[in-house]
């Protein structure tokens, strides 16, 4: 008797199969509702260091025509990123720095001596809604 008993409370001490069950599927959900949080965060980082991007690739590019007493900016970014001789280059992080959070490279729009760098956005595609601009962008005051 004393052998069923011990075999009998031995088996109440572990857990069903659904009870397993049923915990998987409580994580699985908790898991689920908490990736919605954080894809929006990721989102909002990857806009911001869009406009980030934008607005160093100004700066760089206006640096560059002082720098070169340019009166246009130059026909493409990539002479930011090359260093010129003992000088270094205008755009620190080599092709890297061209290329947007979502793998886009930036666009200049130059319309005679004022430019515009541009993110393409989420959706890849130049001339949405979600484009980032750098003439669009809010400069903070000091």
């Amino acid at each position: 008797m004393k052998q069923e008993n011990y075999v009998v409370k031995a088996a109440k001490k572990g857990f069903t199969l659904v009870e397993l069950l049923v915990v998987v599927a409580i994580l699985g959900i908790l898991g689920a509702i908490g990736m919605q949080g954080v894809n929006k965060h990721i989102e909002t980082t990857r806009k911001t260091a869009a406009k980030t991007g934008v607005d160093t690739i100004r700066g760089a590019i206006t640096n560059y025509m002082i720098d070169k007493k340019k009166s246009s900016p130059p026909a493409s970014m990539n002479v930011l990123i090359e260093a010129d001789g003992d000088e270094e280059p205008f755009l620190s992080g080599g092709e890297g720095a061209l290329v947007d959070p979502w793998d886009n490279e930036y666009k200049l729009e130059v319309k005679g001596k004022k430019f515009v760098v541009i993110s393409a956005g989420p959706d890849g595609s130049f001339g949405t809604d979600d484009d980032i601009r750098s003439d669009k962008i809010e400069k903070t005051k000091k």
